[in-house]
């Protein structure tokens, strides 16, 4: 790739003498960008630029790198994934995906002298130009600013999106070359995009006008991921990727990074790491009102070799991580936030005014919001969808909602983190085992558990919880320390396979012309492979209309069609659909696994799609392995 500059354009105003003198003039206090624009005839995102961050030299024109087209095609385009047909269709060109891993990929371009800062560099893996700030532009914006271009209206718009599904490739269809003369560099496209937040939504409409008139459809396409954030990688489903890529560029300990991610965003991460290196993130504290993502369970119970371990209930409900923050003069502040770091304190009616009553100034309690529901036969535990329309104040039966604590991480000033489960757990008991904390709008109370010496006990207990109507149980081991934002290997559940959490793969087209029947058909589904890819296992029937718009407004937002069409085979004939990027978590219930004997592919017998699960990343579906051992017990049924 061949770095080039913008010198060409900026000659006539630096000669090598003083910048700012030639640019602010003999009056001028600070750089006004129209006076920029008009006097040297700069593109108004390169005078905006100037204006931000004046340079002093010749040498400190942050433009000089490699072109942004080549930026797109060598980083973006392989991680955009997007099939060589759809390529060829809004490009122009044939691209043939390489089989070069994403973070080998990814190394060999934080390795490469390309004119970019590290920043820069760092700020394209992640996908984020804007270094963590808000840019305030949406979908709707976006399309204003195309129609003030195209001068087409909005219907116009809407028809050319529903044609194309994404508003990325909206604007690729609308740019003419494939790219510019001069070419645009990626320096001047990253800078002005990172100083964008600091400008007004008029000012920056026109400044992004400024850069789509000089882009190609490759270059456009990617400037609308960058704004939208879906360039890169996805650093928030992907933590070990980020964190090892960190731990490699600055000579660090990757798990450390992890940890201090987990704590706070990477970006704070980065910004440490360059000014003190890794004592920097001995900085990042555990300190309550700080969101963060829990552990989570990484194994399943067959593989345990090691007793004593401690057995608890798995509860079907919502995971909370509930904080409670006193200040000297008594104030108290509470959170309840979701694995991924959204606050439910305001939605659950009685869940402050408990945490209020714990006894203890500063605490991090993590749990699960469970309830029960009263029926003709007595009481039984909810599912986790009636938990869920219950706060959101859905119909349906009552619902009683409880808190099952079962870890304690701060108390008091101190980070539990690092205590083994054994010690964490005798904390835990003496802070939630007052007899008032049962009596609150949202009592609290111990997850239930034992002690279990082989796998006899593990068999016992999870038979006893599943009696009881509860999901299953997790087991962990008594030494383990807590892996925030991780899968932990000491953690391991187990609960009836009757249903897998699954990633939509792609979306068929219904032929049927019931008024209640939605637009999809069937989807393909899959599960995740030992590469962190995904194998096709079959298709889903479709749900509802009213569920099956749900799926299309994620298609749509997230952009998840990636253009290559496809044929399914029904009983019908065959059927048209389209390609999806794994993103969209179903949770799939089903009769049975059973594998072709010729092909040695699995498939799942009658499957139904149950729901929707939007608290999941597509990393986190369940695995081919999963499902092999599944049919290999005969725990099914």
């Amino acid at each position: 790739m061949q770095r080039v500059t913008r010198e060409g354009m900026v000659a006539d105003l630096i000669d090598g003498s003083d910048w700012s003198l030639m640019v602010l003039g003999p009056n001028q206090k600070s750089l006004d960008a129209q006076f920029l624009n008009e006097s040297s005839r700069l593109p108004l995102h390169l005078s905006f630029c100037l204006q931000q961050n004046p340079a002093t030299s010749r040498a400190q024109v942050p433009f000089a790198s490699i072109p942004f087209f080549s930026l797109c095609k060598g980083l973006f385009l392989p991680l955009a994934g997007l099939a060589p047909d759809r390529i060829a269709q809004f490009f122009g060109f044939s691209f043939a995906q390489s089989k070069t891993e994403r973070q080998t990929l990814i190394q060999d371009f934080l390795g490469r002298d390309l004119g970019l800062s590290r920043r820069q560099k760092i700020a394209c893996v992640l996908g984020d130009p804007f270094w963590g700030g808000r840019v305030g532009l949406k979908r709707d914006s976006l399309m204003g600013l195309l129609a003030s271009m195209q001068f087409t209206t909005r219907s116009q718009q809407l028809d050319q999106l529903r044609r194309v599904g994404d508003v990325a490739f909206l604007f690729a269809e609308n740019a003419t070359p494939i790219k510019s003369e001069p070419a645009l560099t990626a320096g001047e496209v990253l800078e002005t995009l990172f100083h964008l937040p600091k400008v007004g939504k008029a000012r920056k409409l026109a400044i992004l006008r400024s850069l789509f008139r000089r882009m190609g459809k490759l270059e456009a396409y990617f400037t609308i991921k960058l704004i939208l954030r879906r360039a890169g990688i996805e650093h928030r489903y992907e933590g070990d990727t980020t964190a090892s890529i960190l731990g490699h560029l600055f000579d660090c300990d990757p798990q450390a990074v992890r940890h201090a991610m987990a704590l706070t965003d990477v970006f704070q991460v980065v910004e440490l790491l360059e000014a003190h290196g890794e004592e920097g993130l001995k900085t990042v504290r555990l300190k309550p009102l700080v969101p963060f993502r829990p552990a989570l369970a990484g194994g399943v119970t067959d593989d345990l070799t090691q007793f004593p371990v401690w057995v608890e209930r798995k509860y079907d409900g919502i995971r909370l991580l509930l904080h409670k923050s006193t200040d000297a003069w008594g104030g108290v502040l509470c959170g309840a936030y979701s694995r991924t770091r959204s606050d439910f304190i305001e939605q659950i009616p009685g869940l402050e005014r408990t945490l209020h009553m714990l006894p203890s100034s500063q605490v991090i309690l993590d749990g699960e919001l469970y309830g029960t529901v009263l029926t003709e036969d007595g009481l039984r535990p909810a599912t986790v969808y009636e938990v869920f329309s219950s706060i959101q104040g859905g119909a349906g039966r009552p619902v009683q909602l409880k808190y099952a604590a079962f870890d304690l991480l701060y108390l008091n000033g101190l980070d539990l983190t690092g205590k083994s489960l054994r010690d964490r757990r005798q904390f835990l008991s003496q802070l939630v085992s007052a007899p008032h904390l049962q009596t609150l709008p949202i009592p609290i109370a111990l997850a239930q558990g034992q002690m279990a010496q082989n796998k006899e006990d593990v068999n016992r207990y999870y038979h006893h919880f599943r009696a009881q109507g509860y999901e299953g149980i997790v087991v962990k081991a008594l030494d383990g320390v807590y892996l925030m934002d991780q899968r932990d290997p000491n953690w391991r559940k187990r609960k009836p396979e009757i249903t897998l959490d699954l990633v939509l793969l792609g979306a068929v087209y219904a032929v049927t012309t019931q008024a209640q029947k939605g637009m999809f058909g069937s989807y393909i589904i899959g599960a995740r492979d030992e590469r962190g890819g995904f194998v096709d296992i079959g298709d889903v029937a479709g749900v509802d209309r009213h569920r099956d718009m749900d799926i299309q407004s994620l298609i749509m937002r997230e952009g998840l069609a990636t253009g290559r069409r496809l044929e399914r085979a029904s009983a019908s004939g065959v059927r048209p659909g389209f390609e999806l990027r794994p993103f969209i978590v179903v949770t799939v219930k089903f009769e049975g696994i059973v594998r072709d004997q010729t092909t040695q592919k699995l498939s799942l017998r009658d499957p139904k799609l149950v729901t929707i699960r939007s608290d999941k990343a597509a990393s986190e579906c369940d695995s081919v392995r999963e499902m092999e051992e599944m049919m290999l017990r005969g725990r099914l049924g």
